[in-house]
């Protein structure tokens, strides 16, 4: 492939990207929905993100190779309590890092 062509792709995929994205918020926006499709909408961001912390964590190996993920999981049991009790991402991702560097230094 050239140059040309690779970044023709890029920027084609770039494009349908952004479209998949902002088309759904202009022709819908989130004032004309109904309000308990609203509420689903204020908890989208953290089930991604949980959604994307999750996979990583199963890395897809199998329960017997679960010794060296120890210290990775139990930081994200400490992040999801922390999250669960207050708002905002910095302070349950902050915790569960230093829990689970801690618990691989030792």
């Amino acid at each position: 492939m050239s140059a040309v062509t690779i970044v023709a792709t890029l920027v084609a995929a770039g494009a349908v990207s952004w479209l998949l994205r902002v088309t759904p918020i202009t022709l819908l926006p989130a004032g004309r929905l109904p309000a308990s499709a609203r509420r689903l909408l204020d908890h989208a961001a953290p089930a991604a993100i949980a959604a994307m912390v999750g996979a990583g964590i199963a890395g897809g190996s199998a329960f017997s190779d679960l010794g060296p993920r120890v210290p990775v999981l139990l930081g994200a049991v400490v992040a999801a309590l922390i999250a669960w009790r207050r708002r905002g991402l910095v302070l349950p991702v902050a915790a569960g890092l230093v829990v689970a560097v801690a618990l691989t230094a030792l």
